[in-house]
């Protein structure tokens, strides 16, 4: 399946966020070396590769799902299909993350964190003004000093209670 130019912008974006946050990660990982406090060598360099990727490969299945399930007329099926991704993108990092920890070949905080560059990708765009979501937004009425005041419904008393009296 081809993605639809929209698509493909949004997941250069995320590519391309992710991609800079690695390599902000490996720059406040060499720094925590040259202090003594981490090590910096492959196993960072290949963890947050493969994390980067897992966290990329996540985004683009939301993306082709969406763009196939956009056309689907039964809304049961609908959400089956969308609830099915989301299980299984939570399991393919779910696993990642577990290969991560096990594997002595990758440094576990390194790997595990770029699993959220997406989202901090996100959030900049949202800052910034560079992404806003497709939400339509409610009509407000306007109000002016001028208007007649809506009429308030009466609200039924308590015969026994009577305002501002003791």
């Amino acid at each position: 399946m081809k993605l639809q130019p929209e698509s493909k912008k949004e997941l250069t974006r995320i590519s391309c966020g992710t991609a800079i946050c690695t390599a902000a990660m490996w720059v406040i990982f060499a720094a925590l070396h040259l202090v003594g406090w981490v090590r910096f060598d492959s196993t960072v360099i290949l963890g947050s590769i493969l994390g980067a990727a897992v966290a990329i490969a996540n985004f683009a299945g939301i993306c082709l799902l969406v763009q196939k399930i956009i056309d689907e007329q039964d809304e049961k099926r609908r959400k089956a299909k969308l609830q099915l991704s989301h299980n299984a993108r939570m399991l393919m990092q779910a696993v990642w993350v577990i290969v991560a920890i096990a594997a002595p070949c990758f440094q576990p905080f390194a790997s595990v964190l770029p699993l959220f560059f997406p989202r901090i990708t996100i959030y900049y765009l949202q800052i910034t003004g560079k992404y806003k979501p497709l939400t339509p937004k409610p009509e407000q009425a306007e109000v002016s000093v001028e208007d007649a005041a809506a009429p308030v419904a009466a609200q039924e008393e308590d015969p026994g209670t009577k305002g501002g009296e003791t």
